[in-house]
């Protein structure tokens, strides 16, 4: 064989080589240009920007691998073409279509990692601003959602390890007045300071999270009620103990507490609601106090030594509601509601 046929021989081995690969590389930098995620609720014209931008993304990929497809076609068409009796000629053909194989291959991978570092920077601006929509913009902490979702986790968790867990509702007393009083700079510097001071007496496993105007939820994994009572009786010591102070402002501040521990019929709603029954307890107990809710009562925080051993209980019957007792459930459940409804409206005066 003529040194001109080993050229052919070895240009085309190297042409079928670089074609299926130049067509993978395409194909693997398209697939790995990350997809954004879910957006969050954000401005419509700044989302719209991002869609748009994310379009437009697509489109140049897209053209980029169809020229790149049609280009590779046409190098693959005229190697058919190469005729074998024509050698000097064949083997400068098959050359200069080696040569544009690789020119199109560093042309569209150079294309495509342009691609994907847009791409993964909208993605990094769409991650902000999912977790953006995850924290409280006040303080820092995790927000309802990210509370909601914790939440959840934790139940099914529960389910999977039957480890008890506890949850804590928190609500800063007289809040109104103080908005009132002092403006709502200062209720927002004070609702920041409970959340620092909240989380620096807990655990950092325990996740914190404000849920409403002035009112906090943690979270307490692997923890019993008894347990749970001596982590809020620490956290309520710990506000009441210093007060906020400010540009030669002294607020003093204090906290009520709702404690509850997992039940084995409990979803997230049903466990917070019960939390919530035991923080207006603590609300008409005269405040600055924790409540416990046992899973049929409101008691008082050294009533829930009997779930020491950390063994979820199953909720049991609402006694209102057994043969022969006098007072019916749905009387007490408006008496509790119009006891909430007084309290509510001592503290707006």
């Amino acid at each position: 064989m003529s040194l001109s046929d080993w050229i052919i021989i070895a240009a085309v081995a190297l042409a079928v080589v670089n074609l299926p690969l130049g067509w993978l590389l395409g194909r693997r930098r398209a697939s790995c240009c990350p997809a954004p995620p879910a957006l969050p609720q954000r401005n419509a014209r700044d989302l719209h920007d991002v869609a748009q931008r994310l379009a437009e993304q697509v489109a140049n990929v897209n053209r980029d691998v169809n020229q790149y497809q049609g280009r590779m076609q046409q190098v693959n068409q005229e190697l058919r073409d190469v005729q074998p009796d024509e050698q000097g000629q064949a083997a400068q053909s098959v050359l200069a279509s080696v040569a544009e194989i690789l020119r199109i291959n560093a042309r569209l991978q150079n294309r495509l990692l342009v691609a994907e570092e847009k791409l993964q920077d909208q993605g990094q601006q769409i991650q902000s601003w999912m977790e953006e929509a995850r924290t409280d913009a006040l303080t820092g902490l995790p927000n309802r959602r990210a509370f909601d979702d914790a939440l959840e986790l934790q139940i099914a968790a529960w389910r999977r390890k039957n480890v008890a867990f506890s949850v804590m509702i928190i609500d800063a007393d007289y809040f109104k007045a103080i908005n009132d009083g002092h403006g709502h700079p200062v209720g927002d510097a004070v609702l920041r300071y409970l959340a620092d001071a909240i989380q620096g007496s807990l655990r950092k496993m325990d996740l914190v999270a404000r849920v409403g105007g002035e009112e906090f939820a943690v979270i307490l994994p692997s923890t019993p009620g008894v347990d749970a009572c001596r982590a809020a009786e620490h956290c309520r010591l710990a506000i009441a103990a210093s007060d906020f102070q400010s540009d030669g402002l002294c607020v003093p501040l204090t906290i009520s507490i709702g404690v509850t521990v997992v039940a084995l019929v409990d979803d997230g709603d049903s466990l917070l609601s019960r939390a919530d029954q035991a923080l207006y307890a603590a609300k008409q107990a005269g405040r600055n106090c924790i409540r416990f809710h046992d899973g049929q009562r409101c008691c008082e925080p050294t009533d829930a030594s009997a779930f020491a051993d950390g063994e979820p209980r199953p909720l049991a019957a609402d006694n209102a509601s057994a043969p022969g007792n006098e007072n019916n459930a749905d009387l007490l459940a408006v008496c509790r509601n119009l006891r909430e409804r007084l309290a509510e409206m001592a503290e707006e005066r």
